[in-house]
């Protein structure tokens, strides 16, 4: 399950998830998107008397190709330089601050960000999702899906990770079934 961002008070949470991994890892903290979708995602309890505790982050932003996007500007790639990112350009979304509390990590409960995925995709209809995402999660999304998820550049070495650019062709997997075949929507609001 998830909670859209849409109070002050989810705000913070988010941002006491994210910051924290900006801390540990010495990551650059891009400001908040104005424009973005920013999702929570609700750990699984077994009782429904239990506190809701959230586990990881997700933000959306549209992406432009005239202002410095949060994965071209400070980091220093430019996905406008591919002909599909530009030419889709009003049906492509940047993907960022995409973290998993580290009490949830190795644990299988990455997967349960595909159901962010599945709403985003639905309501705004990307035709492309673009990221830096750690090598390690690129290995796993590549593994997984495929051609789906396409890295369009040289890894970015950082002080402690190196970063991958991708482009995630989020329709054709929307097309072909494949965010739905790993999860069904949960009952969310």
């Amino acid at each position: 399950m998830y909670d859209i961002v849409k109070t002050a008070k989810q705000q913070k949470i988010f941002q006491n998830i994210w910051e924290y991994f900006c801390e540990k890892y010495k990551w650059y903290n891009d400001p908040y998107s104005a424009e973005g979708v920013r999702y929570l995602l609700i750990a699984p309890t077994r009782k429904f008397y239990h506190r809701r505790r959230f586990m990881g982050t997700i933000e959306f932003s549209p992406y432009s190709v005239y202002e410095a996007s949060k994965v071209s500007g400070v980091r220093k790639y430019d996905f406008s330089r591919h002909a599909e990112i530009y030419e889709e350009r009003t049906r492509v979304w940047e993907i960022d601050k995409l973290c998993l509390h580290l009490n949830y990590q190795r644990q299988g409960y990455f997967s349960h960000f595909f159901s962010i995925f599945n709403h985003h995709a639905k309501i705004y209809q990307p035709k492309y999702y673009i990221a830096l995402v750690e090598k390690k999660l690129y290995r796993m999304l590549r593994f997984s899906y495929h051609s789906w998820v396409e890295q369009t550049g040289p890894e970015l070495v950082g002080p402690t990770t190196s970063l991958i650019p991708v482009i995630i062709h989020i329709e054709k997997m929307m097309q072909e079934g494949i965010l739905l075949s790993i999860m069904k929507e949960p009952n969310t609001h």
